[in-house]
């Protein structure tokens, strides 16, 4: 195979580590060195992407280490730790267990889907630009848009589980210092080069999935009885009040808690544009995301439905205090410092979503600029290739949400920016899958064996779980609406409430229904979808990287995905 063949293969499907024996050390020194511009990504027909409207472009900073820790902890947040006791409470246990499994299963397969892409054509914006090469502008713009208001929404979500997690200790502090502190801190990582964030979500994702270890053990000791007070646990909690508490509308009500907790896992394809070699980092991340979401989601979710009740009032949703049912479970047991440290915490996760979510809502906002469906100026990049531009814009509107949730008419108002970030993951996850589809039937149509050379990522059982996936995406969607129409607990419909829980599907298909109508835009067809602006070139690193995992047996597979 000559290096062209080797360019314009997919991801490496056998290279999921980033190291595990010592000849990945010089692989490691060398990538420490590595700080390419994204502006200098080489196409197949010798020609380079200018990444930025004034040429700099963004930097491929991000190494195997970042992008693993990246992808494990990233999304470990407020739905996780907050969002939870609220789905709790809705579904029950089964419930809240079903519904993670769901998606994690969901997530797995869309991932794979994204993978395949994302190697091949790591471009900053990711899938937001798959749209718009594989489908049609319309869809791309819609997604693009729609994504970048996601984000910016989750941030001020964080910014205010924040506020909650700081009245844990104190309610003296008026809401908006803490609010205002949140978005200081997180803007500040932004001030200096991507390596820093790199650096920064890399120990704090260390941070969270220590904890979840932690917390985790801890909960099995309080089960077993080794807890001050003594008293031991088993499945009572899902006996008495029970395994479901609402009925099919309790379990339907879960999944977008679910879906927000989960949550970003995509980005590993946007973070996949300022990778220094994603054929060998993007596999690895994708491997390992249902052992993530299978210790760090269920067990430890599991457990929860163990030792707190789902009746508990002190839960997010009921009527007394907000709290963590993290937190809630460690000091029912008696534990008198550990909720302190847990809470302590959560606040870190906090901080870290919320700089991922800069991170993230930045890269999309100047991928739409590059495609002329933003103001040019959000592509501009400085010479440490950060856009600031899209970073100052997107901090300001995340930080004017932020502040909308210190009043109760500012509260309300809020409620409708966080409907349309639990929805635009779903409808994400199926524009991916489409995209995909569509990016399989261009490599067909144009006899682009890409995906059949070696160290190609292929999804498995493609195309079967694809749909399966696809199916299982709508029907999420589907019982959302209905959890909207016919709310928990029996109360009338409400069209206020509807479309408070529902906003972000239509405002989505507002966009683009009317993009296609005043562009008058249409779906690309096969033989025209551009395969080739994008692809980078092999890197001799890179290549040495994948022959050297190829030839590792499998322990020693195994072990590189715990080097780092």
């Amino acid at each position: 195979m000559d290096t062209k063949d080797r360019a314009s293969t997919g991801t490496g499907t056998p290279p999921s580590g980033s190291g595990g024996s010592t000849k990945y050390n010089d692989t490691s020194a060398a990538e420490k060195n590595t700080d390419i511009e994204v502006g200098g990504v080489t196409n197949l027909d010798g020609s380079a992407d200018a990444s930025g409207a004034n040429g700099r472009g963004l930097k491929r900073s991000l190494k195997a280490r970042h992008i693993q820790m990246i992808a494990i902890g990233s999304n470990i947040g407020t739905g996780l730790f907050i969002g939870s006791g609220a789905a709790l409470q809705k579904g029950g246990p089964a419930a809240l267990i079903l519904a993670f499994a769901l998606i994690g299963c969901t997530l797995f397969i869309m991932m794979q889907c994204l993978g395949e892409m994302t190697v091949v054509l790591p471009v900053s914006g990711s899938f937001t630009r798959y749209a718009n090469r594989f489908v049609e502008r319309g869809l791309g713009f819609a997604m693009g848009w729609q994504y970048w208001l996601c984000w910016v929404s989750v941030f001020a979500a964080e910014a205010t589980a924040a506020n909650i997690i700081m009245q844990y200790w104190t309610t003296s502090v008026p809401p908006a210092v803490w609010i205002s502190i949140f978005i200081l801190i997180n803007l500040a990582v932004h001030a200096f080069p991507v390596r820093l964030f790199g650096e920064v979500e890399f120990y704090v994702s260390t941070l969270k999935v220590i904890s979840v270890l932690i917390f985790i053990v801890v909960m099995w000791v309080i089960m077993a009885g080794g807890g001050p007070d003594g008293r031991k646990h088993g499945g009572e909690n899902w006996v008495d009040p029970g395994a479901l508490m609402n009925g099919f509308p309790g379990i339907a009500a879960v999944f977008v808690t679910a879906a927000f907790s989960c949550g970003g896992t995509e980005m590993v394809g946007i973070v996949a544009g300022e990778s220094a070699f994603p054929r060998y980092n993007i596999p690895r991340a994708i491997r390992t995301l249902m052992w993530r979401i299978l210790i760090f989601y269920i067990t430890s979710l599991l457990f929860i439905t163990f030792v707190v009740r789902a009746d508990n009032p002190r839960l997010l949703g009921g009527s007394s205090v907000s709290a963590s049912p993290f937190v809630v479970a460690i000091e029912g047991a008696g534990i008198a410092v550990l909720p302190h440290i847990l809470n302590a915490v959560v606040l870190v996760c906090v901080c870290s979503v919320g700089s991922v979510s800069i991170y993230i809502s930045s890269r999309v906002l100047l991928a739409l600029a590059e495609d002329e469906m933003a103001f040019k100026a959000f592509a501009r990049t400085d010479r440490q290739g950060r856009p600031y531009m899209a970073i100052a814009f997107t901090g300001l509107i995340a930080a004017g949400i932020s502040y909308l949730n210190v009043d109760a008419r500012g509260a309300e108002v809020f409620s409708w920016f966080t409907s349309i970030s639990g929805m635009a993951f779903f409808l994400a996850w199926m524009v991916i899958i489409v995209c995909n589809w569509r990016f399989h039937a261009a490599l067909k149509a144009q006899g682009d064996t890409t995906l059949e050379r070696r160290f190609a990522y292929r999804a498995t059982l493609w195309p079967w779980m694809s749909i399966a996936g696809f199916v299982a995406i709508v029907f999420m969607v589907g019982c959302q609406f209905y959890v909207c129409l016919y709310p928990v607990g029996g109360a009338a419909p409400d069209p206020a409430k509807f479309f408070s829980g529902f906003i972000g599907v239509p405002i989505f298909l507002v966009m683009w229904a009317g993009y296609r109508v005043v562009y008058r835009t249409s779906f690309i067809a096969l033989k025209d979808i551009d395969l080739q602006t994008g692809r980078r070139s092999m890197d001799p690193v890179e290549e040495k990287m994948l022959e050297d995992y190829a030839a590792l047996p499998l322990k020693k597979r195994l072990i590189s995905y715990f080097h780092f």
